[in-house]
């Protein structure tokens, strides 16, 4: 009893100690305190393997001692890894690198420079890629990029900058023993966690067969009309409708890549305007309007602000301010000297309003609607794209959700009508699946990579993901059902205001990699099975019913969610290997994800939470570690800023 207690503690040391060490500096990870706690949970991981005779396991064994091999892993890359950086100038030759210390490293072989080149998105001057061709010792030579890494007998070539005058700046790491260490870790992570989850004789498998899960397939069609926009009396100088319109099959060059004008129209309304028709003007309208008519729409309220104290500032009455408010009666800019009257807390809706500006500017300059060269996208492509854009399918899926919620809600209230309005709840969840479903593949067609590359990408899988888990559930009829599509529906509302506010800048060149796909989609996962423990839980809770279908249920949503975690965690420390040449670097990001996995993990050891209430009650709380991994360390200083 003393043991469990003694582990316990240390899990817990270790899982509020990773937390809290986000918020220091970055040297505490370096520090010998920290060193000591992870030791300490090494040895007690070891102590408890051995009392508890876990080799008659295998599964839970091999997860086991898979945290044992990540751990030494991570200590051998402490102790041993040489890494550091170099920079070569075209046509120059080096023999060494030199470490974050300042201490010079020879290289195996010298490494000359033959060019570096900058890839650019088609039609544009965005970087798509960074590559450096390279020649060894005289002989060999090779290309190393943002994706593609160079080895040479054990040092890891990285593409990390470059310089003005044509030189490549490479990051050099050589860690002979941490890397194969770790991965091993990751190899026996993804066995063991299999194993348990096929195991015959396993808790998982006697859980599946406890409960009945019977899927419903929903077959509907679905059509949906944008809405309309009524014209405002106000009279302005405006291009024709007819006019812009024929010009929304036009390819421009927007973001990166090729796509058509409508799409560049909608997204820079929408970012500015926060709708994509102004005063029932089109989008593109707008857009032509304003660059053709600056010293008329200039001063139009045409740039939402959403934050009072920013608007009492700039002394704007209402939401929305025109582009002459943003200038004193001398032209001078005001939105600059605002960082330093509002101070931090106003930070972000300043830099939301500086970018809205600087979209402005861009077009008043010409900059921003830049012609295709040779209309690389084909009709189809054109049309596909032009249709999408017509179906406002954010707004429909989340209002589908709400409704199926609803209809669901009321027939456990009025229980004459429960099994007709469940039914009808289930028809219309049908719908919501089927809206997302064509919105991701659409999506997927149109960007022409796995769509999960943002926080709304990834937020839109997520829904898909719980919306096929509700209807899996949707045959009990009970309260968890409703609260199922209430959860699903919370998450569209969130992207589909997410999507008022769209990205207008390309893909970081790292993004750019096949992991992206299987790291993202193995963590959304996860997020969306462990999402829904908490849905079950607070049904528990409200119905009483803490030690029945609710709690098997859970456990059985439990077991792959906590798995699929830890294998979306290690697939991105692998991708981090592939692109920057470390495989942990402990970002906010990283460490967080790794505290949820500690937290998910716990409930999965028997007797550390003695009652089933005690155990839903836990879960209900364990959303708050998935809220802070996905939202709230988008606010931190994080390698993964691009998430957002």
């Amino acid at each position: 009893m003393i043991f469990k207690y003694t582990a316990l503690t240390a899990y817990i040391g270790v899982t509020v100690s990773l937390g809290i060490a986000t918020f220091l500096s970055p040297t505490v990870y370096g520090s010998l305190w920290f060193f000591f706690l992870w030791g300490m949970f090494a040895a007690v991981l070891v102590a408890a393997m051995a009392l508890s005779k876990m080799w008659r396991n295998g599964g839970a064994f091999l997860l086991h001692l898979s945290f044992l091999a990540m751990l030494g892993g991570g200590l051998c890359t402490w102790l041993t890894r040489e890494n550091g950086r170099m920079k070569i100038a075209p046509g120059k030759e080096v023999t060494s690198f030199v470490s974050e210390e300042g201490v010079s490293h020879k290289l195996p072989v010298p490494i000359a420079l033959e060019r570096f080149e900058i890839v650019y998105y088609p039609g544009g001057e965005v970087p798509r890629d960074y590559v450096s061709a390279l020649l060894m010792d005289g002989l060999r030579r090779d290309t190393v990029s943002m994706n593609r890494i160079v080895d040479i007998e054990g040092y890891r070539l990285c593409q990390a900058s470059y310089g003005s005058d044509g030189s490549t700046v490479l990051s050099v790491n050589h860690d002979p023993y941490g890397i194969p260490l770790s991965y091993a870790g990751y190899v026996l992570f993804a066995i063991g966690g299999c194993w348990l989850l096929v195991a015959r004789r396993g808790r998982f498998r006697s859980l599946l067969r406890a409960i009945v899960v019977l899927p419903l397939l929903a077959v509907s069609s679905l059509s949906a009309d944008a809405s309309s926009h009524m014209a405002s009396s106000l009279k302005v100088a405006g291009v024709p409708k007819a006019t812009a319109d024929s010009l929304r099959w036009q390819q421009v060059v927007y973001g990166g890549s090729v796509v058509t004008f409508n799409t560049l129209a909608r997204d820079v309304v929408t970012k500015i305007y926060g709708n994509p028709w102004f005063r029932g003007l089109t989008p593109e309208q707008t857009v032509l309007s304003f660059r053709l008519f600056p010293d008329v729409w200039k001063d139009q309220p045409v740039i939402r602000i959403k934050d009072r104290v920013l608007r009492e500032s700039i002394g704007v009455e209402g939401e929305y301010a025109s582009f002459s408010d943003l200038f004193d009666s001398v032209g001078n800019y005001r939105v600059s000297a605002l960082y330093f009257k509002l101070g931090e807390r106003q930070y972000r809706a300043i830099e939301e309003l500086d970018e809205k500006a600087g979209i402005i500017l861009t077009l008043l300059s010409g900059e921003l609607i830049v012609a295709a060269p040779d209309s690389p996208l084909s009709e189809s492509r054109v049309n596909l794209e032009l249709l999408y854009n017509s179906l406002p399918f954010g707004t429909l899926i989340f209002i589908l959700l709400f409704s199926a919620f609803i209809l669901s809600a009321a027939g456990l209230i009025v229980r004459r009508y429960k099994e007709g309005m469940h039914k009808i709840s289930v028809g219309v969840l049908g719908l919501a699946l089927i809206a997302s479903v064509a919105n991701f593949a659409m999506q997927w067609i149109l960007s022409e990579r796995f769509p999960m590359a943002n926080t709304y990408e990834t937020l839109q899988f997520a829904v898909l993901v719980i919306e096929v888990l509700s209807l899996l559930v949707a045959r009990r009829g009970d309260v968890l059902f409703p609260l199922a599509v209430l959860g699903s529906g919370a998450l569209a509302l969130v992207a589909h205001l997410m999507e008022m506010n769209p990205v207008v800048t390309p893909l970081m060149p790292v993004l750019h990699s096949p992991w992206l796909s299987l790291h993202v989609s193995l963590v959304m996962t996860s997020y969306a099975l462990l999402g829904f423990t908490f849905m079950i839980a607070l049904a528990a809770v409200i119905t009483g019913d803490t030690d029945g279908k609710y709690y098997r249920l859970s456990l059985a949503m439990l077991y792959p969610g906590t798995w699929l975690l830890g294998l979306g965690i290690f697939s991105g420390a692998v991708w981090a290997n592939v692109s920057w040449g470390q495989y942990w670097s402990w970002d906010p990001k990283e460490t967080w994800a790794l505290i949820t996995l500690f937290v998910y993990a716990l409930p999965l050891h028997r007797g550390l939470l003695r009652t089933p209430r005690a155990y839903h009650i836990y879960l209900l709380f364990a959303i708050l570690s998935i809220a802070m991994t996905y939202f709230g360390v988008n606010y931190m200083n994080s390698l993964h800023a691009y998430s957002n």
